[in-house]
């Protein structure tokens, strides 16, 4: 039998949260700030928390029923955070991690277990261990929610011990759903914020890295999918065994988002399977201003007319220190600083569904003017030169195609382009095209 193992630690907020819940649960006419001082105050004295959680619901005249168990009941039947439960599952995996909390290292025990109805993670933060391939009698587990998935909580109350043998014994795991409820979505669709999706794409870039997290070092994987939709950065926290060219279907994927652009992310809670079929991925989709409006995107392509050259356009000085670009020969954080020569351009672009704001970068901005930096500094620090006017001469009013990221923040969306490419419009043919859409009203 595998027991709680909470004697004489100290909790972080997210361990101690669900463990006032519960005693709350009791005790619904006790405030929270004391429930907490007694749960500290037993754990300095070194008392085994399951026997803390029955002394101090005695101690205020609550009754312990809440935390009785309702029964057996399947893994499809857990329904959220609520009442104790009894389960019989199978492990399937198991990982042993420390955890840095803010009292110190903690072991979080993770992974999935399967009944005959389906397959659900669980974590224990109290030292319930399972070994893979075994079957248990879990008494008392509670749930918990997760992006949108529900897992299995074992907890302080909860009792871990083999099953019976020969229990479980001809579960067929591949034919078990993962997931409550999953959400198809091609990738045009993915916004921040999602969770528990489904997406199948093919794997046109990925290479493994380390990072630093709580704990040490972890190798992810990054890299790009596609489908004939879309195409998106993704990071896998788990080694998946990916491929260029695979075509693979993920279930339980979950967006993160950089400076606004939606980014697939999957751990060890999701599915990956690889799809024996073939995927012609788009290759630079083209997006609207109004699409833009609600996430950023990755390598694509804007179109429209050019009908505002901002201030800050054209020749700059930027501080050495930091490269912001200086005013009046100051930076805003380093002071009066002599300043590097660069070019650039801010300027706003109307495609007919919204305006869409861009910066031109020093390549492409020396492309647009014919000039290089040092051409720039000759001719424009002269009084009868302007990099202005030249930069309204070539961009206002004409149209272009714009290929790079967009970026949102609270000004809405920037185009950050790698190229860009003059867009030759045929007059007549807009003219006629206008005269054909008027004719139907």
């Amino acid at each position: 039998m595998f027991c709680c193992q909470e004697v004489g630690d100290s909790l972080n907020e997210e361990q101690i949260a669900p463990i006032i819940k519960e005693i709350k649960g009791a005790l619904p006419e006790v405030e929270e700030d004391k429930i907490r001082k007694e749960i500290e105050r037993y754990l300095q004295y070194g008392i085994e928390m399951q026997e803390a959680k029955r002394s101090i619901i005695r101690k205020f005249g609550g009754v312990e029923t809440q935390f009785r168990s309702v029964g057996s009941i399947t893994l499809k039947e857990i329904k959220g955070e609520g009442s104790k439960f009894d389960l019989v599952v199978k492990c399937l995996s198991a990982s042993e991690r420390m955890q840095k909390t803010q009292n110190g290292d903690k072991m979080l025990v993770s992974g999935l277990v399967a009944d005959a109805s389906m397959i659900r993670r669980f974590v224990s933060w109290d030292g319930h261990s399972l070994e893979e391939g075994k079957a248990y009698k879990i008494n008392r587990a509670s749930a918990r929610t997760f992006r949108g998935e529900v897992e299995v909580n074992l907890g302080s109350f909860t009792q871990v011990e083999e099953a019976e043998e020969g229990a479980l014994s001809d579960l067929d795991t591949d034919a078990l759903p993962r997931f409550g409820t999953l959400k198809e979505i091609k990738l045009r669709e993915v916004r921040p914020g999602m969770g528990n999706l489904q997406i199948v794409g093919k794997i046109l870039g990925v290479e493994a890295r380390n990072i630093e997290v709580e704990g040490g070092k972890k190798k992810i994987f990054d890299g790009v999918i596609a489908d004939e939709t879309h195409r998106l950065r993704f990071t896998a926290w788990h080694d998946f065994d990916l491929d260029i060219d695979q075509v693979v279907t993920v279930r339980g994927a979950y967006v993160k988002e950089w400076r606004g652009i939606p980014q697939i992310n999957f751990d060890d809670r999701a599915q990956v399977t690889r799809e024996e079929i073939d995927i012609e991925p788009v290759t630079t989709p083209k997006m609207r201003a109004e699409e833009l409006i609600e996430a950023g995107a990755s390598d694509v392509l804007v179109e429209g007319t050019v009908i505002e050259v901002r201030d800050g356009s054209g020749l700059i000085f930027r501080c050495p220190l930091c490269n912001r670009a200086l005013m009046n020969g100051s930076c805003s954080v380093h002071g009066a600083q002599e300043g590097t020569a660069d070019l650039r351009a801010k300027i706003v672009l109307d495609d007919g569904t919204g305006a869409l704001f861009a910066i031109l970068n020093t390549e492409i901005t020396e492309e647009l003017l014919g000039l290089t930096v040092s051409d720039a500094i000759r001719k424009f620090q002269s009084l009868d030169q302007s990099d202005m006017v030249a930069l309204n001469k070539v961009l206002l009013g004409k149209e272009f195609m714009l290929r790079g990221n967009v970026i949102r923040d609270d000004f809405g969306p920037t185009v950050l382009p790698s190229s860009i490419t003059p867009v030759d419009m045929d007059c007549v043919g807009k003219a006629r095209e206008i005269l054909s859409d008027l004719e139907g009203f």
